[in-house]
């Protein structure tokens, strides 16, 4: 059992690290400084971290968040990658849930425009935006609600007769995600091999023409020529396609994840 000693000492630690300006909740004004990708990141992030998230959820952490405006200015503010760190739910669970629940609010009352902004971010920044990590997004976001149900388990909140049930409903949504984390990890490593297997298949093939015939065949060559050709048109839309793709990825998993609310 952590001292009161050794709570106030990490909870001055923690205090140091955050800027004083950090509002404990998410607006787009404070997106806009940033780099298109880290508004990509952040947005989807949020997205998936609150995907599933119910007014019932809501209802359970509004005493968290009382407390916090009673602390007022004494109370700890976080942004939304401190989520992510271990250090943020040993030193205030308050803070902590507090916070989840008005990132929570602000993902459910601006979810057409958080998706709107990630569309058009993921179609005017295509190159940087198809090197996106959607399953690294999905894992920080799976710490985070690991994170906020841990925190949930061992306070207060649970003397809701309701609780236990909601704070299932949320792990049950996180594995979810995990598993669609997992199957996307399984079909890129499927595509890989699939792919290595079709190169190597061609390179027999035409391997096997040439050992067994010596004339050139001008057909061949010139379908080689001609799918040249298409794919240097093709290299422009790539990452356009990629980018797309990887929003349209970031989406599927949460309507799959708003499919799992009851």
């Amino acid at each position: 059992m952590i001292s009161r000693f050794a709570q106030f000492a990490l909870a001055l630690t923690l205090s140091a690290s955050v800027p004083a300006t950090v509002l404990a909740a998410f607006d787009f004004a404070s997106l806009e400084p940033l780099a298109a990708g880290e508004q990509y990141r952040q947005l989807s992030l949020l997205s998936l971290m609150a995907g599933g998230v119910d007014p019932a959820m809501l209802d359970l952490l509004q005493p968290a968040v009382e407390r916090q405006a009673q602390a007022g200015a004494g109370s700890i503010q976080l942004q939304l990658d401190d989520y992510v760190k271990p250090l943020t739910r040993i030193v205030d669970p308050d803070s902590l849930l507090a916070g989840a629940a008005q990132l929570f609010r602000f993902a459910r009352e601006n979810q057409a425009e958080i998706q709107a902004r990630m569309t058009r971010i993921a179609r005017d920044n295509p190159i940087l935006i198809s090197m996106v990590d959607v399953n690294e997004l999905a894992a920080d976001a799976i710490i985070i609600r690991n994170a906020i149900a841990d925190a949930i388990e061992y306070s207060d909140l649970l003397q809701d007769p309701s609780a236990t049930a909601r704070l299932e409903d949320f792990r049950g949504q996180t594995i979810y995600l995990r598993n669609m984390m997992e199957y996307n990890q399984f079909q890129e490593e499927l595509a890989v091999i699939t792919e290595d297997a079709i190169v190597d298949l061609g390179g027999r093939l035409d391997a096997y023409q040439r050992m067994f015939s010596d004339n050139v065949d001008p057909e061949l060559i010139q379908r080689r020529v001609d799918s040249a050709e298409i794919m240097n048109r093709q290299s422009s839309d790539l990452f356009e396609d990629q980018a797309l793709a990887r929003n349209s990825e970031l989406l599927m998993m949460l309507i799959l994840m708003e499919s799992q609310v009851d």
